[in-house]
């Protein structure tokens, strides 16, 4: 990661990167406040709300959903509040569920292993005890069934051979985690294994993850930081949805009596379903981070005279770049066209900057950022069909309340339609409009 703002075209591509900001010194260096763009009011911004959350919740657990598109900067918020926890003296977990796990192919199980692989791993690095009962039945786990140990021990060499053998305690089970998670990633044969071996004996692997969960609390108590661990699981809102189903709705009991602050990003096209009110008995009280908004609808009408959104925008670009490296009117062109979502403000930006490098230019100028809309237009109206147009007219005209319908979940997922303040209204794409009114599939 690079912790300075570019002053020329050829440092775009590294500082308008789509990764979220992991470490503090990038956060420090990158981060724009946006709340108020965001839910239209500053009071409400997601970090804050939730680190007083947990300072709050001394005996109470926070089980908690967060929402939000894709590429809204959901993650950066997390990292954000993950570093804000470990300041204030919480046992942190971060796990990258899109990274360490196969995203496109995720069973609750899965999920579960993950949650104790994360436990032990940091329980080990903050020199925190697992006695032996436990270490020993988590390996008694595995090693009871010959299918599944052979599994671990052929799949996983790489993760648990040589040092592994020598390990004791914590360290032994963290290795051995390691090379469990590598298959979940990496195997889909030993994958099917695992699941088939696991999913009959799952209340055993949520006994092991209370006692591992119970012996950390003790330590935390007893050193005097707070006492409930708190685990975040990001990427689970990347999964597809019918997989989301049978974690959420199906298996999310299994995650109710676990003894920590858990909190799971979710699909938002999933949050527009009848599962939705569910899924809330096992999570209540889900956050939504909404996209920057660039035009304000109010009363059945947009607000005139609106430039919070935009603004908003243009300082999160000041933060990462020189504002001369713009034409004024092709970075007013790049805000307005991608619709307060960043990661295509991000990609943008990074094409229109190779096309002004290409003219040997020091700026970007209105033709780079048009053409660079042009290629993400091409993207965004590939992602639907003819029969969403009915939809995207209603959408048009006026009937913005976003519905629990097929059509818009599927045009949420797809980013065609993009959700405003968190308090269900929507739009369309603004390059999903403009391509559909100039080809006159839809009339104002």
């Amino acid at each position: 990661m690079l912790y300075f703002r570019a002053n020329k075209l050829s440092d775009i591509q590294d500082v308008f990167n789509p990764n979220p900001l992991e470490d503090m010194r990038a956060i420090e260096t990158f981060y724009q406040d946006a709340t108020e763009a965001r839910t239209g009011d500053m009071y409400s911004g997601f970090v804050e709300k939730m680190e007083l959350l947990l300072e709050d919740s001394h005996n109470s657990l926070i089980h908690k959903l967060f929402v939000g598109h894709a590429g809204v900067g959901k993650t950066t918020e997390l990292y954000r509040l993950y570093h804000g926890a470990e300041a204030k003296g919480f046992l942190s977990c971060f796990g990258r569920c899109d990274i360490d796990l196969d995203s496109g192919d995720i069973e609750y199980t899965d999920v579960l292993l993950y949650l104790l692989d994360l436990l032990v791993r940091k329980a080990c690095d903050s020199h925190l005890k697992i006695s032996q009962r436990i270490v020993k039945n988590i390996e008694n786990y595995w090693n009871t069934d010959v299918e599944l140990s052979k599994t671990i021990s052929l799949q996983a060499e790489a993760e648990i051979s040589g040092s592994f053998q020598t390990e004791t305690g914590i360290g032994k089970i963290a290795k051995l985690l390691a090379g469990v998670r590598a298959i979940l990633k990496n195997s889909a044969e030993s994958k099917k294994v695992i699941r088939t071996k696991v999913e009959p004996r799952s209340s055993e692997l949520i006994a092991q993850i209370k006692d591992v969960i119970e012996e950390i609390r003790t330590q935390l108590s007893q050193s005097g930081r707070p006492g409930i661990p708190f685990v975040i699981l990001d990427g689970l809102d990347k999964i597809p949805l019918e997989q989301a189903r049978k974690i959420f709705k199906e298996n999310g009991s299994r995650f109710q009596n676990l003894q920590i602050h858990l909190l799971v990003t979710f699909p938002i096209s999933l949050s527009y379903t009848p599962e939705y009110k569910d899924i809330q008995i096992w999570f209540p009280n889900p956050a939504k981070l909404p996209m920057i908004k660039l035009r304000s609808w109010q009363n059945g009408a947009y607000l005139q005279g609106y430039t919070e959104g935009a603004q908003t925008l243009k300082n999160i670009v000041q933060k990462r770049a020189e504002l001369s490296l713009f034409a004024e009117d092709a970075l007013d062109e790049l805000i307005t066209y991608t619709g307060g979502y960043l990661r295509d403000l991000f990609r943008c930006i990074c094409e229109a900057a190779l096309r002004a490098r290409l003219r040997k230019s020091p700026r970007i100028e209105l033709p780079d950022a048009r053409k660079a809309l042009e290629v993400l237009e091409s993207d965004i109206n590939g992602r639907y069909s003819g029969e969403f147009i009915g939809k995207m007219q209603e959408i048009y005209r006026g009937e913005k309340y976003v519905s629990s319908s097929e059509e818009i979940t599927t045009l949420l997922q797809s980013g065609v339609v993009l959700e405003y303040n968190g308090t269900r209204w929507c739009d369309l794409h603004p390059l999903a409009e403009k391509w559909l009114l100039q080809n006159g599939k839809i009339t104002p």
